[in-house]
C-alpha cells in the first residue's frame, strides 16, 4: 500500500499545542468542553447508552490532539490537504494553513460552509474533495 495524500481535518499544525484541554474532566465537563469547542452538541450524546458508547472514543480523540507531538520536524514525503469549516472558531484559517510546513510534496487548503463540525453540514462537498485529490494522486503515480 501506498500512502499518496495526507488530509488533516479542522486541525492546527501538530506541532503547536492547545491552549485548552478537556482531557482529565469529568463526563459531564468534558462534553461541555467539547461541546463549546466544536459549536456543535450531537443529540446521540442526551441518550444514555450511546453516551456511553461514544464517550470512550471521543475521549480518547481529543487526548490524542491535545497530546500528541511530532516526532521530528522532517517534512512529510506526501502532499497534505487541511480542511477546515469556514465559520471554525476552534481552528483558525492560519493554523489550518500552518499544514503546509508539514510536507515538500504539495499543500492544498479547502474551507468548506460550516464550523468545526462542518462534516455534518458539508458531507457531500467533502467527498468530492476527497475523491477528486486522491484521483489526482492516482493520476500521478500512474505518470
Amino acid at each position: 500500500m501506498t500512502l499518496v495524500r495526507l488530509f488533516a481535518s479542522g486541525s492546527p499544525h501538530p506541532a503547536e499545542p492547545r491552549n485548552r484541554h478537556a482531557t482529565g474532566l469529568d463526563d459531564d465537563a468534558f462534553l461541555a468542553r467539547v461541546s463549546e469547542f466544536a459549536g456543535y452538541t450531537d443529540e446521540a450524546l442526551q441518550d444514555p447508552e450511546m453516551r456511553e458508547l461514544i464517550l470512550p472514543t471521543l475521549r480518547a480523540d481529543v487526548e490524542m490532539h491535545e497530546s500528541y507531538l511530532p516526532a521530528d520536524d522532517r517534512p512529510l514525503p506526501v502532499p497534505v490537504t487541511s480542511l477546515r469549516g469556514s465559520a471554525d472558531t476552534l481552528v483558525s484559517r492560519t493554523e489550518a494553513e500552518a499544514w503546509a510546513r508539514t510536507t515538500d510534496a504539495g499543500f492544498r487548503s479547502v474551507e468548506l460552509d460550516g464550523g468545526h463540525m462542518y462534516l455534518a453540514e458539508s458531507a457531500p462537498e467533502l467527498l468530492r474533495i476527497l475523491a477528486a485529490d486522491l484521483d489526482r494522486a492516482a493520476e500521478e503515480l500512474c505518470v
